[in-house]
């Protein structure tokens, strides 16, 4: 959750010159002295006390005025947020297919949501599913997932995807990305952090099942990485030890990428019903040496056989990250 912080006298000062490029970076298209956005206030003030607002409220702010949708949809409102520290967290849900129901953030201090525009739908591919979502910056990244094209043959093959979307907090608008080496859905995704500025996604593992189908589907090993800056994927020669799909990641400080749960090969019951081989155990890789090692199953035989939905809550100043897991209507 967000930290408060209190500024000396001088720092404070220091901070507010930083918005003084505003007038450069706000109105592109006239003068910021035409559009005051709080009358009797210099737009410079304005802005840092516009950053100071929960996000939350935002969109039901922009209809005020022109200025007052300007501001609160420029890029440089958000890095003076970022500047004061006034970063929040969301819980982004999407109920189903992102093209054809809105989705929405809630934000937990606030108890309020704001519901987020459709993504940009394709004319022959329909309802996606497995689809997984990362935040970077003040971006919203939905990859992959798994989806039916009424193209294909036979129809009822679910097919993965490689596609991603990103969707501009700012301004609430999607932009098509990069799409990924390889199609996938239900994998491992993370973004990493680094102290340099330079914000890396991760995904590892994934396969082709659909929801509406229990079972079945490919699985991979394959991990790759996008860079968000220069909107480019890359392959990586270390791939998972096994096939995993239905897995969950998230990064433990910035060297260490880990991959948990999933399901491998299919086997069958009695020859007729296939049955899948869930994964008690995980397996983390460390950036700097290039390895791969297990890590312990996360439970005994016969305590549980699948994981279950995981949210990963990030430290601050250094802590570790909270891994919690929920089980129906239980929160591990």
């Amino acid at each position: 959750m967000e930290k408060k912080t209190e500024f000396l006298p001088a720092e404070a000062e220091k901070k507010a010159a930083i918005s003084l490029k505003a007038s450069s970076t706000a109105w592109p298209d006239g003068d910021p002295s035409l559009d005051l956005i709080i009358p009797g206030l210099p737009n410079d003030l304005a802005f840092l006390c516009l950053a100071f607002l929960p996000f939350s409220h935002y969109n039901r702010l922009k209809p005020t005025s022109k200025a007052w949708r300007s501001a609160l949809s420029s890029k440089f409102l958000f890095d003076l947020r970022r500047e004061w520290r006034r970063t929040e967290e969301f819980l982004c849900v999407f109920p189903s297919d992102p093209s054809l129901s809105t989705g929405a953030l809630f934000d937990p201090r606030f108890l309020l949501w704001s519901l987020l525009p459709p993504m940009p739908c394709h004319p022959h591919r329909f309802d996606l599913s497995n689809f997984v979502c990362a935040s970077a910056g003040s971006s919203l990244f939905v990859l992959g997932g798994s989806f039916f094209d009424a193209r294909s043959y036979p129809l009822g093959v679910p097919l993965p995807s490689s596609a991603v979307f990103s969707l501009s907090l700012p301004d609430f608008s999607w932009q098509p990305r990069s799409p990924m080496l390889n199609g996938r859905a239900g994998f491992a995704c993370a973004t990493r952090p680094s102290a340099d500025g330079r914000t890396c996604i991760f995904v590892a593992g994934g396969g082709s099942r659909h929801l509406e189908l229990g079972v079945g589907g490919l699985r991979i090993g394959a991990v790759e990485w996008y860079d968000v800056e220069k909107d480019e994927w890359f392959a990586m020669d270390e791939q998972l030890p096994d096939v995993r799909a239905g897995c969950v990641g998230f990064f433990l400080g910035e060297d260490e990428f880990w991959v948990m749960g999933g399901y491998g090969d299919c086997r069958t019951v009695s020859g007729v019903f296939p049955v899948d081989d869930y994964y008690r155990d995980g397996a983390v890789l460390g950036l700097k040496r290039g390895q791969w090692r297990s890590i312990e199953p996360m439970w005994e035989e016969g305590e549980r056989w699948r994981l279950g939905s995981i949210v990963v809550v990030e430290g601050e100043c250094g802590e570790a990250p909270e891994i919690f897991m929920l089980e129906e209507s239980t929160i591990f």
